[in-house]
């Protein structure tokens, strides 16, 4: 299992999301008080250093 995302449940919980590596399912499991608080912040912002689109104006030619 590899840790892909964050989300937050009820109440300001994380979560993680964990997919198999062989499968592919996704597994969410509550996070523990003895987490690495930054590899959590890391990976809740991961989506915002890869955003699915571009974010420079295009150039005028």
């Amino acid at each position: 299992m590899e840790p892909i995302a964050v989300t937050v449940r009820g109440q300001g919980r994380w979560v993680l999301i964990h997919r198999c590596l062989k499968c592919g399912r996704l597994r969410l499991n509550r996070t523990a008080g003895d987490d690495n608080v930054l590899l959590l912040v890391r990976l809740a912002a991961l989506p915002l250093t890869m955003p699915p689109f571009p974010l420079q104006r295009p150039q005028d030619d």
